[in-house]
């Protein structure tokens, strides 16, 4: 009897499992590639777009094109401008691709009064050395301000003119780092297109 109990026990076991994977229980590795839903872009009346970025993961970059406003797979190097990873942001030129995409820092600009390109002081993204950050996004203090308190990012007054993979220009401001219920890690954009100088 008590045998009989084990092997129906075991049997149960079994059958569960496969029951679990069959319906999607087990837990699905998280890769590279783009997943549906993890960039969202709006037109705002403006002209301009307000992009929100679902870069919760520590493991995945999840690249924008900024041409087609359309999510790209950041572990391939091409046909992105931008990728997000939590509170990163770089650009796919210099150390990190060769898309040639550079960025234009202008410190206390207005988003909506900014009408064209600069036509220099271009940066492209550096390799890190050691906690010296090497992207353009990341460096000189980088987007955010960090709450101690808190805990909490806040992005700084600053818009980042990008000069996409093709020859395009974007003014491009970080409005904030979390959603609506507070989630860290999701990048909410706003950007529109320039007149290349």
């Amino acid at each position: 009897m008590r045998m009989k109990r084990t092997v129906v026990g075991l049997g149960l076991v079994g059958l569960l499992g496969a029951c679990g994977e069959d319906i999607g229980l087990s837990p699905e590795p998280e890769t590279n590639t783009p997943e549906a839903g993890r960039v969202k872009s709006e037109a705002g009346a403006d002209g301009s777009w307000t992009t929100v970025v679902d870069a919760t993961s520590s493991e995945v970059w999840v690249g924008v094109d900024l041409d087609t406003r359309a999510e790209a797979d950041a572990a391939v190097d091409a046909t992105w401008d931008l990728a997000f990873q939590r509170f990163h942001v770089r650009t796919r030129g210099g150390a990190n691709g060769s898309g040639g995409v550079k960025v234009a820092v202008l410190e206390g600009a207005d988003f909506a009064a900014l009408r064209a390109a600069p036509t220099s002081g271009y940066l492209e993204d550096e390799a890190s050395e050691g906690t010296t950050p090497g992207t353009v996004f990341e460096r000189e203090g980088g987007w955010y301000n960090y709450e101690v308190g808190t805990h909490k990012l806040t992005p700084k007054p600053k818009v980042y003119v990008v000069r996409g993979d093709q020859g395009r220009h974007f003014k491009l401001q970080v409005v904030s780092y979390y959603d609506a219920v507070g989630t860290s890690g999701v990048m909410t954009v706003r950007w529109a297109e320039l007149p290349t100088p």
